[in-house]
C-alpha cells in the first residue's frame, strides 16, 4: 500500500479535493465491463441462497408473504423485520411481480454483485486517476469478494442475499462521494444505507465522520470525538454493569465468541493489527493526498474499534457494548485497504510484468473458489434455484417442506453448526415449517434481541439432548408444547414413524 513507487507517481493519482467527479454516471462501456465481471465473481464465490445470515432474512420474507408461516417461532423470525426495510421491500417486489422467491433471490445477488463493483469503481476513481490502477483495484475487490474480515463472523461481500448485500455497496458510495466532497449525496447515501442496516450504517457513520475530520486537518476535533467515544462507552459499561438480565440471555451471548476480543485466537487478532500497520506506513510514505486521509481514518477508526472492545465488550456485564459488535467496522477497512492494495499491485505490476499481475489473479480466485468449497463442502458450489440439492440437510428441509402439513411444529436435536456437513444451511428458510428452536442462528438473534432470551430459553431447554431421549422421554415433553415432528440425527435410536432417513437426519412423526 504505502510505496515509493506510489509516491513517485503521484501524477497517477488522484489529489484529494481534484477527485476524479464521482457524481458522474457510469459509461457505457464500464457498465458493460462491469456486468461481464458480475457472474464472474458468482462463479468464484459461489451461491447459497439458505445458508447461514440468509436463513433469517429469507425466513422473515417468507412470513411476509405467507402470514399464516411459523407460528409458535415467529417472534425470531421477524425480530429483524422492524429494524430494517429490507425484508418489507424484498416482500412487496416479490408480490407485486409474481416472481418466484428462489429466482427473486438469485436476481437481487446478481444485482448486490454488480452494485458492489460499481461501488469499488467509484471509490477507486476518487482514490486513482490512472484507469489502469482504478480497475486494478476493482478486479482484485472482485476476486476478494467472500474474504473474511479478521475473526468478526463477517465477510466483505456474502455468497447470500441480506441486507449486508446492498448496505455495503451503499457504504462504498456515500465514502466515494465524501473523497468528492458531494455532500448531499454523501449523506443520501448514508440515509439509504442506515433503511437497510442501521447496525453496519452506525459503522459507516463513524467512519465517514473520521474521514472528514482527516480530510479537513481537523485534530483536535478528531482527538476530541475518539476521547468522547471511550468516555461514552466507559460510561455505559460501568452503569449497566450490574444490571438485570433477561432469563437465557446470557448463555445466548457466550455462544458467540466473534463478540469477545478475549476469545479470539492469535490469527484473529493479526487479521486487525496488519491491516492498520499497512495503512499507518502508507499514510507515512505515501504523498498521495487522497491515499492518505484514506489510511489515517482507517487507523484511527480502526484503533477505536479495538480500544473500546479491549476494555468494555467482556464475557460478563450486561454486553449492552457486546450487541454493538465494535470490531465489525473492520469491514470497511477492509474494503478500502483491498483497493489500496489492488491499486498498489496494478501500478506494480503493469507492462512487461502484466503477465506477473495476471498469474496473481488468477491465484487469489483460485485460493478464493478452493476456501467457498470447503466451507460450503456438501453443498453444490452453486445452488441454482432449480437444482436438487447435494446437501443432505437441505435434501431433508425439501422433502419436508413437500410432505408434512404447513402447520407442523419441528424439534430440532442438534446444533448443527457444529456438525459437519450441516453447511450451515437453515431450516425455516427451506423448510417453511416452524421449530421450536434453530440452533444455527436463534442464538445470534437473540444475542441482539435480549427480549426474545427467555421464550429461546424455554425451547432451547425441551430440544437439549433430544438425540439421547427415549421414545417415551420426547412424547412427554415435546408434546405439550405443541411439537409433531422431530429432525434427529441419522444415529438417533428410535422406534417411531420416520419416512424420510438419510446418511444425516432421521424425520419423524411424533405418535
Amino acid at each position: 500500500m504505502g510505496s515509493p513507487v506510489l509516491e513517485a507517481n503521484t501524477s497517477t493519482l488522484a489529489q484529494g479535493d481534484r477527485a476524479t467527479d464521482l457524481s458522474r454516471s457510469l459509461a457505457i462501456s464500464d457498465a458493460m465491463a462491469l456486468g461481464i465481471l458480475t457472474p464472474c465473481v458468482l462463479f468464484i464465490h459461489g451461491y447459497h441462497p439458505f445458508a447461514d445470515d440468509a436463513g433469517i432474512y429469507v425466513a422473515g420474507i417468507r412470513k411476509m408473504l405467507d402470514p399464516s408461516l411459523f407460528t409458535i417461532d415467529s417472534s425470531m423470525v421477524v425480530a429483524h423485520t422492524r429494524w430494517s426495510i429490507f425484508s418489507h421491500i424484498f416482500a412487496d417486489s416479490l408480490r407485486v411481480t409474481h416472481i418466484p422467491l428462489e429466482i427473486g433471490l438469485l436476481g437481487a445477488y446478481f444485482l448486490s454483485i454488480f452494485a458492489f463493483l460499481i461501488g469499488c469503481l467509484r471509490l477507486s476513481r476518487g482514490i486513482f486517476k490512472d484507469p489502469n490502477l482504478q480497475w486494478g483495484a476493482t478486479l482484485f475487490a472482485g476476486a476478494l469478494f467472500t474474504l473474511p474480515v479478521a475473526a468478526t463472523s463477517l465477510s466483505v461481500m456474502d455468497p447470500y442475499v441480506t441486507a449486508r448485500s446492498f448496505s455495503t455497496p451503499f457504504s462504498l458510495f456515500a465514502l466515494a462521494a465524501c473523497l468528492g466532497r458531494d455532500w448531499k449525496r454523501a449523506v443520501l447515501w448514508f440515509l439509504a444505507a442506515t433503511t437497510l442496516h442501521p447496525l453496519m450504517a452506525a459503522y459507516l457513520g463513524a467512519f465517514l465522520v473520521t474521514f472528514i475530520l482527516v480530510m479537513e486537518r481537523r485534530w483536535i476535533w478528531l482527538t476530541t470525538a475518539c476521547l468522547s467515544v471511550f468516555a461514552g462507552c466507559a460510561a455505559v459499561h460501568f452503569v449497566t454493569l450490574h444490571s438485570p438480565l433477561p432469563y437465557g440471555y446470557r448463555e445466548a451471548v457466550l455462544t458467540r465468541d466473534y463478540f469477545f476480543l478475549s476469545n479470539w485466537h492469535w490469527y484473529g487478532l493479526i487479521g486487525l493489527l496488519v491491516p492498520l500497520l499497512f495503512m499507518l506506513f502508507a499514510a507515512f510514505r505515501c504523498s498521495n493526498v487522497a491515499v492518505r486521509n484514506l489510511c489515517f481514518a482507517c487507523v484511527v477508526s480502526g484503533s477505536a474499534a479495538i480500544v473500546v472492545s479491549a476494555f468494555f465488550v467482556h464475557t460478563s456485564g450486561s454486553f449492552l457494548l457486546a450487541r454493538l459488535q465494535p470490531l465489525r467496522s473492520f469491514q470497511l477497512i477492509y474494503l478500502s485497504g483491498i483497493l489500496l492494495l489492488g491499486g498498489f499491485f496494478a501500478q506494480y505490476l503493469r507492462g512487461k510484468r502484466a503477465f506477473v499481475g495476471a498469474a496473481l489473479l488468477i491465484l487469489i480466485c483460485c485460493a478464493m473458489l478452493f476456501s467457498q468449497q470447503q466451507i460450503y463442502a456438501t453443498s453444490a458450489h452453486i445452488e441454482w434455484p432449480t437444482a436438487s440439492p447435494l446437501n443432505s440437510w437441505q435434501q431433508a428441509f425439501l422433502w419436508i417442506r413437500h410432505n408434512t402439513p404447513a402447520d407442523a411444529v419441528f424439534a430440532i436435536a442438534p446444533d448443527r453448526d457444529d456438525l459437519d456437513g450441516s453447511d450451515m444451511q437453515s431450516f425455516r428458510a427451506t423448510a417453511m415449517r416452524s421449530a421450536l428452536e434453530d440452533e444455527v442462528k436463534d442464538p445470534g438473534v437473540v444475542a441482539i434481541f435480549p427480549q426474545l432470551a427467555p421464550h429461546w430459553r424455554r425451547m432451547h431447554d425441551l430440544e437439549n439432548g433430544l438425540d439421547q431421549m427415549t421414545d417415551q422421554q420426547r412424547i412427554s415433553r415435546l408434546r405439550p408444547a405443541g411439537v409433531s415432528w422431530l429432525l434427529l440425527e441419522s444415529h438417533s435410536s428410535t422406534q417411531m414413524d420416520c419416512p424420510f432417513r438419510n446418511r444425516a437426519v432421521l424425520v419423524c412423526k411424533l405418535p
